[in-house]
């Protein structure tokens, strides 16, 4: 039979003819309560089992002179069109409209159809098939049914554990190390599934376990691509979950997690103490911090010579620690911890800055001094550091001329735009009579007059410094004259062209900036000369402005004939 004449045979009106009202109504209502239990069709002949005061066997005939069907209860005995029926042929045609429907779905639709068409047991055969060639799959699998078959224990765990993270595999290549990961997530995942079963101490074993297998897995791994996260980070999050079940003394806890903050594979683990802030609790808390204190007051300062590693193991112990000071606004203590961990100029700066946040002014001098003592004249970033706390330190002494003056002696050292603008400010504040704007200008003039003949396109850094003044002060004519007799960086030059706003000044500078670019003789530089241009070009207003452009354009085409890619990108911009 076509499916029309199928569609037409089982519409509501032939059922209710065949059933009768009262047994259609019935029969609506146990297919909507899902009592067909299932059906199966060989040619024209459905068959089906519906449950009723007992199970019920329907069968349903589907031929060109209409639908027949019977059951084997008492209403019908074989003959009569039941209330059994009327819900089979109900549940046939759902199944036949939603095969409709996911025909018209794709290619994915039409495979869900034919998934749908098959028995239980080919359906299974299929699955094994595929399970079958795909160790990660078949591996997944035979986890899921150990677990529902229930022959999965803590002990099976651990055994599946060790085989997910095999040791020495020594493998380098993504194509060895994704697959390895593919399959030790599938573990990972059971883990997960099982934790709630297991006894939480059972389950902090099998985790922790995991977790190790994983450090020492990765010793012989090159796990670049990062394929390892995806189980680090559900270990991570089961480990703390794992955590909160417990019922230990927050003193046991506390021990528990210092250990392992503290063990080799630390950073396989979430930050400790605060991923474990709810599972510690405040009792918990307080012990692990009081864990903390009673190791660092039993440690030595650090020396000067101490290890990176040794450090850094100070490092973790003071920052708990400290966050608990701060929190508690305890100067004292900040500076303590800071103070006995101190062995380099940062550390010495870094106290004298907190010193001074802290209002602790007499002793800022104090580690100034060790600072300076510590100076290392490689690098000079932390000496001008150590200058600009001294200067804040002059100017709660109310020395703001003393200040200004070391300011002075600072800029001149790095001849930083910001530090410029601090010099200003202290000058303006104070009210000063050292006309410190002045003294710098005449100051960068006398060392631009001095400096060393460059060659074209390099521009010493006392030119650039002059320049960077000029822009910022939005002196845009000096600006424009120094720059057209200096050779100044590109990027201050760009800045100017783009402050002027005027096509007529700033178009012989974009020129010269695509000549500079150009002249690099790369694809990077050819791009960037012609967005240096297309931005000129937005800016053109009149006539007159439009044929300088295109006579600019002449001269480039001409002056750069043999760079073809230029010249190439340069017309698709710019079409002569």
């Amino acid at each position: 039979m076509t499916r029309h004449n199928e569609t037409t045979l089982l519409a509501d009106e032939p059922l209710v003819r065949l059933a009768g009202e009262a047994a259609f109504e019935r029969g609506v209502a146990y297919y909507r309560q899902g009592q067909v239990l299932g059906w199966n069709r060989q040619g024209n002949t459905l068959t089906a089992q519906v449950a009723g005061s007992e199970s019920y066997r329907v069968t349903l005939r589907l031929n060109p002179r209409g639908l027949e069907g019977g059951c084997d209860c008492p209403a019908s005995e074989g003959i009569d069109f039941c209330k059994h029926c009327v819900a089979t042929a109900l549940a046939y045609r759902a199944e036949q409209e939603e095969q409709q429907r996911l025909m018209a779905g794709g290619e994915r639709g039409r495979l869900l159809a034919y998934l749908q068409q098959l028995d239980k047991a080919s359906l299974v055969e299929a699955l094994a098939e595929m399970i079958e060639e795909d160790p990660v799959r078949r591996h997944q699998w035979s986890l899921r049914a150990d677990a529902v078959l229930g022959v999965l224990d803590h002990r099976a765990l651990k055994k599946r554990i060790t085989a997910a993270f095999p040791l020495k595999r020594h493998l380098h290549r993504y194509g060895q190390v994704r697959p390895y990961f593919t399959k030790a997530e599938a573990v990972v995942d059971q883990l997960v599934e099982q934790a709630l079963q297991l006894p939480p101490d059972t389950c902090l074993t099998l985790v922790e376990y995991a977790l190790s297998r994983l450090a020492r897995a990765l010793e012989t791994i090159d796990d670049s691509g990062g394929f390892r996260f995806t189980c680090e980070e559900t270990l991570q999050r089961l480990h703390v979950q794992t955590v909160q079940r417990l019922d230990w003394p927050g003193e046991k806890l506390a021990a528990h997690l210092y250990e392992i903050a503290f063990g080799d594979i630390h950073d396989f683990y979430p930050k400790i103490p605060d991923a474990y802030a709810e599972a510690l609790g405040s009792e918990g808390m307080d012990a692990y911090l009081a864990l903390l204190q009673r190791v660092w007051d039993a440690l030595p300062s650090l020396t000067a010579k101490a290890s990176w590693s040794k450090k850094f193991h100070y490092e973790r112990l003071r920052e708990p620690l400290l966050k608990r000071a701060e929190a508690r606004g305890d100067v004292a203590t900040i500076l303590a911890l800071h103070q006995k961990s101190a062995t380099e100029v940062q550390d010495f700066l870094k106290i004298a800055e907190l010193c001074i946040a802290h209002d602790a002014w007499d002793q800022v001098e104090l580690w100034l001094a060790r600072a300076a003592k510590a100076d290392d004249k490689r690098y000079p970033h932390w000496r001008h550091e150590r200058e600009r706390l001294s200067i804040r330190l002059l100017l709660y002494r109310g020395e703001a001329e003393k200040a200004a003056e070391r300011q002075w002696q600072i800029y001149q050292q790095t001849q930083q735009l910001e530090d410029y603008r601090q010099l200003l400010a202290l000058a303006d504040e104070h009210a000063l009579t050292t006309d410190y704007r002045q003294r710098v200008h005449d100051w960068l003039k006398e060392q631009v007059d001095q400096a060393p003949e460059a060659p074209w396109g390099y521009a010493p850094k006392v030119v650039n410094t002059l320049l960077e003044i000029y822009l910022y002060e939005n002196r845009l004519e000096e600006a424009l004259a120094f720059s057209s007799v200096r050779p100044v960086a590109a990027g201050l030059l760009l800045k100017l062209a783009q402050q002027l706003g005027n096509p007529d000044q700033s178009l012989p500078l974009y020129l010269r900036l695509a000549r500079s670019e150009v002249r690099n003789t790369d694809n990077k530089s050819y791009r960037s000369a012609i967005a240096q241009l297309r931005e000129l070009h937005g800016t053109l207003e009149t006539l007159e402005q439009h044929r300088a452009f295109a006579a600019a354009l002449e001269e480039l085409r001409a002056e750069f004939r043999q760079k073809r890619n230029f010249i190439k990108w340069l017309n698709e911009a710019f079409p002569p």
